[in-house]
Formats: C-alpha cells, structure tokens, sequence
C-alpha cells in the first residue's frame, strides 16, 4: 500500500514528537511498515535529523557533567526541545543558536577556556575573548561545614556578600541563599 503525499508529510512532522506506535496508528500502519518508510526517507536516525545537541552532547563539549546543563535548563532557563526517538525514549535537545544567546547572558557559568574554537559554530565574537580568561566556575559545588561555618562567622562580623564571594569563590547569590538557610 502506497504512501499519500499527506502521509509523508506527517511522518515528517510528527517524527520526534510523537512515538512511532502513535504514529502508525494515526496512519493505519505497521509500526515494522512505518520503520522501513521512515528508513528509506533518510530519517531514520531521528536523534541526529534535528541538528541539535542533546544534552550530552553539549555537556561533553563544554567539558562539564550533563547534570549542570540539565540545571541550567530546569533553574536557569536554557532552551530546550524534548523529542522521543523511535520508540518512546525521549531526549533533551538544545539548539546551538539558542545556546548562545543563553550563554552570552550566563558567562559566568561557564568556562570558555576549556571549549575548543569552533566546536559549536557558528561562535560568537565575544567568546574568543572570553577563552582568554579561564575561570574558576563553582557552581553547584558542595558546600563543606567548615565552608558554612566561616560563611556565617564572617556573615557576623560584617563582611560584604562581595567580600565573602572573592575568598570562597563562589556567586554573592549563592552565599546570600547560603547565609538565608543557615539562619532560618
């Protein structure tokens, strides 16, 4: 049974978006049938038809743990597309676009020092400068109870967040949460 232009085109809009059982049924197919249709389109691979970066991906780039991107796209607002591949596994996507203009407002998070030129074109002006200056990124390091302790005597004797944040190395906002949940 041949395939209508219409059914075409919905494979390949719904591919990464819904499951192929979904998909097949919508269609009256096999999911076998859909298989081999979606094999002989070139879209078989549905991870790497979206050019994106999975989470992963990107966190292997940056040289950092895939829990930090996941964090920064649940507590940080990093974009994100979620398809499901073949069956119903689903997969965190990130567009590199949207990626940068992320970036260029969190410089802060990362350490550009350890990205490779060129690995996540198109790269922007500002990132070669960036390179330039490694830096100590502390983020969701554990606090340790000596850390704590100094944080609230220091807190007491009247040190600045700037103060406490240049000798830890740590965000002001992270000692200020810190010094919030120590007191309450």
């Amino acid at each position: 049974m041949k395939y209508a232009p219409e059914d075409l085109q919905m494979i390949k809009d719904q591919l990464g978006s819904q499951s192929l059982s979904t998909i097949a049924r919508r269609l009256n197919r096999s999911i076998t049938a859909l298989e081999v249709k979606i094999t002989r389109l070139g879209l078989s691979h549905t991870k790497s038809c979206t050019g994106m970066l999975t989470a992963g991906e990107l966190a292997k780039i940056l040289k950092i743990d895939r829990n930090t991107v996941m964090q920064w796209i649940l507590n940080h607002d990093l974009d994100y597309h979620q398809r499901i591949t073949r069956s119903k596994k689903k997969f965190t996507f990130i567009n590199t676009d949207e990626f940068w203009l992320w970036a260029e407002k969190n410089r802060h998070k990362i350490d550009f020092s350890k990205l490779e030129p060129d690995t996540l074109p198109p790269e922007p002006y500002w990132v070669a400068e960036e390179r330039k200056t490694p830096r100590q990124v502390t983020s969701y390091k554990a606090w340790t109870k000596n850390e704590e302790k100094l944080v609230l005597e220091w807190h007491c004797c009247g040190k600045t967040l700037a103060e406490i944040s240049d000798i830890l190395g740590r965000t002001r906002e992270s000692i200020r949460k810190k010094i919030k949940r120590l007191t309450e």
